[in-house]
């Protein structure tokens, strides 16, 4: 429904003002129905003072905003005798009468990072007769609201509004294409987040992950599959993916890696192979006792960076143990009671470290300058003594006499037992054996409860006169004599401490990824580029999560997002163009008011939902 104006030139030189509204006549997409309004004179409105092109506008303006008050209704009119009828597979919630609402949010996103502008550059270069940026949307949407095969997806693709013809066959050929491109979508993605949501790039956090298939072949040596140690402790071929996020907590990329690749050894490749130039500008790379390798420290050396990595104390050398059980130099956090809740303090030492070498099998050794930051945490404390309680139990279970074959493989309680060769009551070489309890084990473990080592390059300037008033707080420079990368402002150990504390997000996104959410694993395909298609497009869904979680202020869960969205449906009124919404909580409303998709009905024509879906292409 609109108003419109028609100015009709009279004989006698004057001219009427013809206001009329126009509406579609239901059933057709041309003909149209028109009825007048009101009928102004420009010499009327000359004679009562008044300007006759701008008193138009004002009425125009005055009857759209009427119009868009009145509340609109429709007689419908219901066949109580219809009988029911499948639609599809039977599954009402994927038929073409049930339309989702949820994947506006992501339309919105996806539009914002120019993901659009790129696939559609790129589409017109492949002969293909289905439209690949819609089918690539629907993979991605798909994937955050209802996880599934991708003959699942297929099967179900009515649930979008618009642009479903194309076959299965299309679908995998849209992922061979798309992952010729993966480079390319990665860039646009970083750009685009950089530009709109203010991502700095300077703390870098890295972590590895793996993956199970549901196939129990393993691939060849230049496959992706091979058996590993699996995080869920699964027998199934696995595959490896090292994930960078930034300090928004924000994905940046990923590199995938064959699944018997060890942990640390997946840093320098992940960053030889990622769209991130570690070489331009100075980074910081974050990451856990895992990646404690002297080859890792050396590369982000060699490349002027600066690292943020975590050590265990325990395994820690004997000076560093003293200095971390001695009672001196530290800043002592107490609670209301007055109880030491957390302690911190630091040091600079040359640290002496080594490895083999790329070029020959030799092992070589050098020094370095680092600064290492001790913690001890009440609540870590009490954490780990909560963990090894159940290994505790376990072990004082299994004390007394075994075979001397006995194998258990639990590490956790084997850790406190003491296994000595017994026949009779003399201890010897061979027979039986007596499992005893490992005191002094237990023991030396409690004595390093709630201490942790973050080791680090990364310094601040002296005082805030040294600080550079013309470049931003986050500028930094290697400094070549030391080591060191030092920072534009004040660096304290507690800022060592809190950036590291940032890596607890990347564990989070990792459990995003494995969880019903994104649900990437178990991987079906077989063929490598499948596999790596697969792994772009869940990235990509990835990346649209954590963005609207971002957007929401982290305040709601991806599972509450997507059990919300998923659900934020409006079905089809038989025989009308007519849907109803028929899910609706708290959730959806805070994410129409963030996203700002205009949904506020509960009745909506076709033609509102069109508007409201093309709405979110529209990006300023």
């Amino acid at each position: 429904m609109a108003f419109v104006v028609q100015k009709i030139p009279l004989r006698n030189g004057d001219v009427t003002f013809n206001i009329s509204q126009v509406s579609r006549i239901p059933g057709s997409k041309t003909r149209q129905k028109k009825v007048s309004v009101e009928k102004y004179r420009r010499s009327e409105l000359v004679r009562e003072g008044r300007d006759p092109e701008e008193f138009i506008e004002e009425r125009l303006r005055a009857l759209r905003e009427e119009a868009a008050a009145d509340t609109k209704t429709i007689s419908y009119k219901v066949d109580l005798s219809r009988r029911l009828e499948l639609s599809g597979d039977g599954n009402l919630g994927a038929s073409s009468l049930v339309l989702n609402l949820g994947y506006a949010a992501y339309s919105k996103l996806y539009h914002m990072l120019e993901l659009d502008y790129l696939v559609n550059a790129r589409r017109k270069h492949v002969k293909a007769k289905y439209n690949m940026n819609v089918l690539f949307q629907h993979l991605v949407y798909s994937r955050l609201l209802w996880p599934d095969s991708k003959l699942g997806t297929w099967e179900d693709r009515n649930r979008f509004y618009g642009g479903t013809d194309y076959r299965l066959s299309d679908v995998y050929r849209c992922m061979d294409n798309i992952l010729e491109w993966r480079e390319d979508i990665l860039r646009q993605m970083d750009r685009s987040i950089r530009r709109t949501f203010g991502r700095k790039g300077t703390v870098i956090f890295y972590d590895v992950t793996n993956y199970y298939f549901e196939l129990d072949r393993e691939d060849g040596e230049d496959g992706l599959r091979a058996r590993g140690a699996s995080k869920e402790h699964r027998p199934e071929p696995i595959v490896q993916m090292g994930l960078f996020m930034d300090e928004l907590g924000l994905p940046i990329t990923y590199e995938l890696f064959r699944g018997n690749t060890n942990d640390s050894i997946t840093m320098p490749g992940a960053m030889d192979s990622s769209i991130i130039d570690f070489t331009d500008s100075r980074k910081i790379v974050v990451a856990d006792k895992g990646m404690m390798s002297y080859y890792n420290i050396l590369k982000i050396r060699q490349e002027r960076n600066g690292y943020v990595i975590s050590q265990s104390v325990r395994k820690a050398d004997r000076d560093t143990k003293a200095f971390a059980l001695s009672d001196e130099g530290w800043t002592v956090t107490r609670d209301s009671e007055g109880d030491v809740v957390y302690r911190i303090k630091e040091r600079i030492v040359p640290r002496r470290a080594s490895a083999y070498g790329d070029v020959d099998s030799s092992r070589h050794s050098g020094t370095y300058n680092e600064r290492q930051v001790f913690i001890w945490s009440r609540k870590y404390s009490q954490r780990a003594r909560y963990d090894r309680k159940k290994a505790i139990e376990d072990a004082k279970d299994c004390l007394g006499t075994r075979p001397r074959d006995f194998k258990d493989s639990d590490y956790g309680k084997n850790r406190y037992l003491v296994k000595k060769a017994v026949k009779g009551n003399e201890t010897i070489e061979h027979d039986r054996c007596v499992y005893e309890f490992d005191s002094r084990q237990l023991e030396e473990d409690e004595m390093y409860d709630g201490y942790y080592i973050i080791c680090t390059n990364v310094l601040g300037v002296e005082n805030e006169g040294d600080i550079r008033k013309d470049r931003p707080e986050n500028w930094a420079y290697y400094r070549e004599s030391d080591g060191f990368l030092v920072m534009n402002h004040i660096v304290p150990a507690s800022e060592i401490a809190e950036i590291y504390g940032g890596l607890w997000k990347i564990e989070e996104t990792f459990k995003v990824t494995k969880t019903a959410m994104i649900n990437l694993r178990p991987v079906f395909h077989s063929l490598q580029d499948r596999i790596r298609a697969h792994f772009l497009i869940c990235f990509v869904s990835l990346v649209l999560e954590r963005l609207l979680e971002y957007k929401l202020e982290w305040k709601y869960s991806s599972r509450s997002l997507q059990k919300s969205l998923s659900s934020f449906n409006a079905v089809n009124l038989a025989d009308s163009n007519i849907y109803q919404v028929s899910y609706y909580d708290s959730i959806i409303k805070d994410v129409v008011e963030t996203m700002e998709l205009g949904i506020t009905e509960q009745f909506l024509r076709q033609s509102d939902i069109r508007k409201i879906m093309g709405q979110t292409k529209k990006i300023d």
